[in-house]
């Protein structure tokens, strides 16, 4: 079992075929990988009471929440994962959000992205390297890409209930 500092945290939803990640101002968290054969994670948000009405309406509706998080540094790559609320805990300063999930989606379905992206486009041998490069310096675009994708397909499923 590992524990990280959780960064920072936004959750991913989809209206009218538009895929929106809201950002979830932190008070404080971590992040547990519990290192099982499931890959199981558990994330421990502390957010304002406000930020967790919307915790609170999804585990009443009893659906699955799309966050993308940032582990230890701003400047690591987020991952994306498919979470349930386990329990939402009164503090005295905002509210404890216990999430349990998986990693659908990090920073190599990304760089994936930008291969296939240069494949298709048919870039010749000599410019391949420095075309490459020069898209993994902009990963956010493609990070919107593949997480509209994982968001796509985790809807569809009929294994998770995403709003």
């Amino acid at each position: 079992m590992k524990t990280f500092k959780l960064y920072a945290m936004q959750v991913i939803d989809g209206q009218e075929g538009k895929v929106t990640q809201e950002p979830i101002p932190l008070y404080e968290g971590l992040i547990i990988n519990m290192e099982n054969e499931e890959h199981t994670w558990f994330i421990d948000a502390v957010i304002s009471k406000e930020d967790a009405r919307l915790f609170e309406r999804e585990q009443e509706a009893e659906h699955h929440i799309l966050v993308s998080v940032v582990i230890t540094s701003k400047d690591n790559h987020p991952a994306v994962m498919i979470t349930s609320i386990e329990s939402i805990t009164d503090l005295k300063e905002g509210k404890s959000i216990i999430l349990k999930g998986r990693i659908v989606s990090g920073r190599d379905d990304v760089l994936e992205d930008v291969f296939e992206d240069i494949l298709e486009e048919g870039i010749q041998r000599e410019s391949l390297l420095s075309e490459y490069k020069s898209r993994v310096e902009k990963l956010d675009a493609y990070s919107d890409k593949t997480i509209a994708e994982v968001y796509d397909q985790l809807k569809k499923s009929e294994k998770y209930h995403l709003h």
